[in-house]
């Protein structure tokens, strides 16, 4: 069987190549190749930074088409104005042959004419089926992230909080820094942040940005440490908890997956959340109560964390066990063997 993968890029290093369907081949032992629309394969997987209206296309006898889309570009409004400006930006970056207006309607296309679509939630699931009946929610695969496990709750002066992902995003702790400042006062807090030291600053490619410029104007007391697979989790557990705060006003952001969520507690790490769906189903079948939906409680639950060690411990163990079981390897394993059995 010829399979094709269009990757978020080509030397394979996006955390959607490195976390998704590559890495399931690669567990199952099936060759792949960056798909060429001009070739024909048996199998062939699309990710949104393809060019959709190629894909779309594509009809060489059999075969069939996954489309793996896991951002929530559906909650979006059709009239919003950066939505709008994304397929001329797309056009722009090369990522597209020919320019266009509506990545709504592109996106719609490419989920009418794929066979299946593996996305992140069930909530993603639901805004997807009326274009495809044969969608599949898988969260990423993270066994390369989770090299360390927290084993020492105990906290020292200052407390240590710990956030991990694009530098891009870390525009978000502007939700949380009246709470960072107002607990800072009474008890001293270190924020640690895995992340690029810069990053493009649109599309993530053109214009260069620090990671330091972005988070400063909300909280003075920072250090940025390098992102790798190997410094992740090495820093993640010498901190006390992590945060993972994001806008519940915008559509793109409230619809992001539990990834993040079950990364660190993969870890053992406690965790405080913003109550996106994702992190507040997730709480509940965790049995947790650590997702916020205002300030309030975001500073409330963070000063308890912050003088409660039985219950950091608690929320790092309970987390772990809960997240080894739900989304184990093999289980998301065999949500992609699923998948390809309806093909």
């Amino acid at each position: 069987m010829r399979i094709g993968y269009v990757p978020y890029s080509a030397d394979l290093q996006r955390p959607g190549d490195r976390r998704r369907f590559p890495f399931y081949a690669r567990r199952r032992g099936l060759a792949f190749e960056l798909a060429d629309p001009r070739e024909s394969y048996d199998l062939v997987v699309v990710t949104p930074r393809a060019d959709t209206d190629r894909w779309c296309r594509y009809r060489p006898g059999e075969a069939k088409v996954v489309f793996d889309i896991v951002d929530s570009y559906l909650d979006i409004p059709r009239h919003d104005a950066k939505a709008l400006l994304r397929g001329p930006a797309k056009f722009l970056a090369r990522q597209a042959r020919h320019p266009f207006f509506s990545y709504r309607a592109a996106l719609e296309r490419m989920l009418e004419r794929a066979d299946a679509v593996t996305c992140a939630t069930p909530e993603q699931a639901e805004a997807i089926r009326p274009l495809c009946a044969n969608v599949h929610p898988i969260l990423d695969f993270q066994s390369q992230l989770v090299r360390r496990v927290k084993g020492d709750y105990d906290a020292g002066v200052p407390f240590r909080i710990v956030w991990e992902g694009l530098g891009e995003n870390v525009r978000w702790f502007s939700e949380i820094a009246p709470v960072l400042r107002e607990v800072h006062a009474r008890h001293p807090l270190e924020l640690h942040l895995v992340t690029a030291v810069e990053f493009g600053a649109f599309m993530q490619r053109f214009g260069r940005r620090t990671t330091a410029s972005v988070i400063s104007p909300h909280f003075s007391a920072a250090t940025i440490h390098p992102w790798s697979e190997e410094s992740v989790s090495a820093v993640a557990t010498g901190c006390d908890v992590a945060v993972i705060p994001l806008p519940l006003d915008r559509p793109l952001e409230r619809g992001k997956s539990e990834n993040k969520l079950v990364s660190f507690w993969r870890m053992g790490m406690p965790a405080l959340t913003s109550a996106t769906p994702a992190y507040a189903r997730t709480m509940r079948q965790a049995g947790q109560d650590l997702s916020c939906a205002s300030p309030a409680e975001w500073t409330e639950k963070l000063t308890d964390l912050v003088e409660d060690r039985g219950l950091r411990e608690r929320a790092g163990r309970s987390g772990r066990e809960f997240a080894e079981d739900a989304y184990g390897e093999e289980r998301l394993l065999e949500a992609w063997d699923r998948m390809l059995a309806t093909l």
